[in-house]
């Protein structure tokens, strides 16, 4: 069970873009999304829609709670070219920022850009019940509409998944130090269908990231770093 107290330094700070995407977490937390669980002094916020807010949000969040380590929760579309089902939740090794005018060669990013974040090993594993993470999420500015736009990318890149806030909370992470993993709930196939069946499927899709993270906290937070 969760207990709360007053906010201050967290050991775990829980991220999602907008308020929808925590509330599977509220049955663990309750309204304040703060608590403590096993010993882990848990909080959640948001950081704001697409990759400039989930920069500054986070940057923001980092300085307010100076957790030992942040988990990303959200939603993402899954690219045609992978086996993955709508509704299956994962845990991404890598986060990519990709430009669409790049994977159709008509642009690329300067080299000193970074553009690949890795999630933390230990907090991915764990969070994956010790199952070694293999995917790749990408970054891109805008969600995917065109089916061969979104083929383009997952040849490209190598990615399975889109999301629009990721590498922005991850690069926030790692430049301040900070341990960072996410779960990623698979809402919709990227491309023309997209946008409908996310609005159909976006809320469960949340839901089931938040239902891994839950369980990770109450089994004991394994692969969170220690104090």
């Amino acid at each position: 069970m969760a207990s709360t107290s007053n906010l201050g330094s967290v050991d775990l700070l829980i991220l999602a873009a907008y308020a929808p995407e925590l509330v599977g977490l509220r049955r663990l937390l309750g309204d304040p999304l703060y608590g403590n669980v096993s010993g882990v002094v848990v909080s959640c916020k948001t950081v704001g829609v697409g990759l400039p807010n989930a920069v500054a949000g986070t940057v923001t969040r980092l300085m307010q709670l100076r957790p030992r380590a942040v988990v990303l929760v959200g939603t993402a579309g899954v690219y045609w070219g992978t086996s993955a089902q709508i509704g299956e939740a994962i845990i991404p090794r890598r986060v990519q920022l990709v430009a669409t005018s790049e994977c159709e060669g008509r642009g690329a990013m300067p080299e000193p850009m970074g553009r690949t974040v890795d999630c933390n090993p230990m907090l991915a594993l764990g969070l994956g019940a010790g199952r070694t993470p293999t995917w790749e999420l990408a970054n891109t500015l805008a969600v995917t509409t065109d089916d061969s736009l979104g083929a383009r990318i997952q040849q490209a890149t190598g990615c399975g998944a889109e999301n629009l806030e990721a590498f922005g909370v991850a690069n926030a992470c790692a430049l301040q130090n900070v341990p960072f993993a996410c779960v990623m709930g698979l809402s919709n196939r990227v491309g023309g269908s997209g946008r409908d069946e996310w609005r159909q499927h976006h809320k469960n899709a949340a839901q089931g990231a938040c239902e891994i993270v839950s369980r990770w906290l109450v089994g004991g937070a394994m692969g969170l770093p220690h104090a």
